[in-house]
């Protein structure tokens, strides 16, 4: 480099560049911090709703779908874990199942024969319910 002013202006992009990648680098720390501390407040709060869950009786559990050890399983997850995430996942499960149950029961009908009487016409009902 033959000119001092071009060297200047090399060293300046230089630490513009780096400086702009330490920054970058930070933000983004600071972002995954801030995440990280929102979603343990948010488990945090989740857990005591399903505490409160747990206060409901067998009935009351089970007009949400729910039954006691869907509390018990949710709980125990860790305390960095959020216990609403095992409860839609079950939930989830539950419905998957009688979605395949009403499925089933919609592809294969059911033949119902009623005793043959001597001299009498045989008759069969099939039913997809």
């Amino acid at each position: 480099m033959s000119n001092p002013e071009e060297a200047v202006m090399l060293v300046m992009t230089f630490v513009t560049k780096t400086l702009s990648a330490v920054s970058g680098g930070a933000a983004r720390a600071a972002a995954h911090s801030v995440t990280g501390t929102k979603n343990l407040v948010r488990a945090f709060l989740h857990r005591r709703e399903v505490m409160r869950l747990s206060e409901l009786d067998e009935r009351g559990l089970k007009d949400i779908g729910l039954v006691r050890s869907d509390i018990d399983g949710a709980l125990a997850v860790s305390w960095l874990s959020d216990p609403s995430s095992v409860l839609q996942a079950r939930s989830n499960q539950q419905q998957s199942a009688a979605a395949s149950r009403r499925e089933a029961g919609l592809r294969r009908p059911v033949v119902i024969q009623s005793a043959v009487r001597p001299g009498a016409k045989e008759i069969k009902i099939a039913c997809n319910a």
